[in-house]
């Protein structure tokens, strides 16, 4: 007979329960729905009942919310997956959710199908893997997880503690993406760390797929013997798709879940905006920009409804310039609101009676893509890409430049005789840099970099032609230290030499 995973359902709302259920061939899949509950007290009588191994529930709902629920779920029944369903606006609750032992989460406008099915095949392989590790020699790995997801015994306490006789406890953390992994295994790599530190208590916690999570356990004076470890794994691991966390030291295994909710989760949010650290310190951590967000959708609607949409494009690129470094902004929180403009860009564009028919056929990919975005780069690039679609779809070719972007452009026409670069940009006017890269080469039909060159070469044209100064003193009066390079570029630009041009057009006084 064959065997199925068992799915209670819980949400208060009965058509999302009803369109859940009615969604796939559960049967056909490999589950079997045992029951329906409104309310967190149905759930926990169903719970008691038929023990399912997975529970898919909403967050918000009268009486027991989910957030009550899942912790009632993982005290009682520590085997019981949990999969939570959230709209756009609720990622504090589902970060909540997150600290008490959920296997996953599913936004509710990206529930279709193929999105649920990919969820709970991710949920039912970790239970499969389950059952290897509980053997003697890797249940304290077993126990640390639970901890860190907050339901262990007094028991396990006990067993913890005898592994553990140091005085200093870091945690240290290799991240990777799904989508590139590393060229060594998760074994090899253990090993690796595991000869670096031939002095040091390091135990794995299996916590997430594509990563590993040590905890290590050492007298305080080789701290610094564990840095260099860490520094030597990732020179030898010689990826660069690997990244590197060492977590604020902490003096007692008891402190295990809350400096992994409170201090690895943090650094772990570094790592998503900090696309090119490749390794970070708890104590390294660069400082953030404290400019407030301030981001007003109502306004972002009423100028798609005007039209005006590269105003509105500007708009959102300065918010995710802003957001892109505010480092400990919760990644799911970032994420969410990247969906969220699509979501209601698309919903705007189709009661505006425009083609939306591709961008809906696309919406869940994009949904998907950003969701497993593994640093804000790769997330920017597909909302890039989104927008693209959008202005492809709304804007003449002709379109005007924007106010906006036209005092970016005066900026550079008054400054550049300085060191600008393109983030250099970006920053001081808060676009997103990958926005701006594509602004010039989609208005001006070169990159940045040619633009400013031709700025740069049209202000020497007008020094050779009205002054006396010297190829090198016009060189670096333009921005170029190098009088080679500046000759070079020049040459390239106007097709003669700076001392061709200036004899041919020198201006008699």
């Amino acid at each position: 007979m064959k065997e199925f995973y068992k799915v209670l359902i819980v949400d208060d709302e009965m058509l999302i329960r009803q369109g859940i259920i009615n969604y796939i061939e559960w049967e056909q899949e490999g589950y079997k729905i045992i029951g329906e509950a409104s309310n967190g007290e149905e759930a926990l009588e169903l719970l008691e009942t038929y023990q399912p191994q997975i529970m898919i529930t909403d967050i918000v709902m009268p009486g027991m919310d989910g957030i009550e629920l899942v912790k009632k779920v993982k005290e009682n029944y520590p085997d019981t997956e949990i999969i939570v369903l959230s709209s756009f606006e609720d990622f504090d609750y589902v970060r909540q959710t997150f600290q008490n032992g959920v296997a996953d989460y599913i936004l509710k406008p990206k529930l279709n199908t193929t999105e649920l099915i990919k969820t709970l095949n991710r949920v039912t392989v970790r239970q499969q893997k389950s059952p290897t590790i509980q053997t003697s020699n890797s249940s304290v790995h077993c126990i640390l997880k639970k901890m860190i997801e907050g339901y262990h015994s007094h028991r396990d306490m006990n067993t913890i503690q005898e592994q553990f006789p140091y005085d200093t406890f870091v945690l240290v953390e290799a991240l990777w993406s799904k989508k590139h992994p590393p060229s060594l295994s998760k074994q090899q790599m253990t090993t690796l760390f595991k000869k670096e530190l031939k002095d040091v208590i390091h135990i794995d916690i299996p916590v997430q797929d594509e990563g590993i999570l040590f905890v290590t356990n050492f007298v305080t004076d080789d701290l610094q013997h564990v840095r260099t470890a860490v520094e030597n794994c990732h020179k030898a691991a010689a990826s660069s798709s690997v990244k590197w966390i060492i977590g604020q030291p902490f003096d007692s295994i008891d402190q295990l879940k809350e400096i992994y909710e409170t201090n690895q989760k943090k650094l772990q949010q570094y790592h998503f905006y900090l696309a090119d650290r490749k390794l970070l310190a708890y104590d390294q951590l660069p400082a953030q920009d404290d400019t407030q967000p301030d981001f007003d959708l109502n306004h972002l609607i009423y100028l798609i409804k005007r039209k005006q949409f590269q105003e509105a494009f500007i708009y959102l690129n300065e918010h995710i310039g802003i957001l892109s470094h505010q480092y400990d902004r919760d990644a799911f929180e970032f994420k969410s609101w990247l969906e969220n403009i699509i979501f209601n860009i698309i919903v705007l564009l189709g009661n505006m009676n425009y083609s939306i028919k591709e961008l809906e056929a696309e919406k869940y990919s994009y949904f998907s893509d950003i969701n497993d975005a593994f640093h804000i780069r790769e997330a920017i690039a597909v909302f890039d890409a989104f927008i693209a679609k959008v202005e492809n779809l709304v804007l003449p070719s002709n379109i005007e430049t924007t106010s906006n972007i036209q005092l970016l452009l005066d900026y550079i026409d008054d400054h550049y005789e300085q060191h600008l670069t393109l983030k250099t940009l970006a920053d001081h006017f808060h676009f997103n840099p990958s926005y701006l890269s594509s602004y010039f080469s989609k208005h001006h039909q070169e990159g940045f970099s040619e633009y400013l060159n031709h700025v740069r070469i049209k202000n020497a044209m007008k020094l050779l032609q009205t002054t006396d100064l010297s190829i090198s003193a016009i060189s670096e009066e333009v921005g170029y230290s190098d009088p080679s390079y500046f000759t070079k570029v020049f040459k390239k630009v106007a097709s003669v030499s700076p001392s061709t041009f200036r004899r041919d057009n020198k201006t008699m006084n």
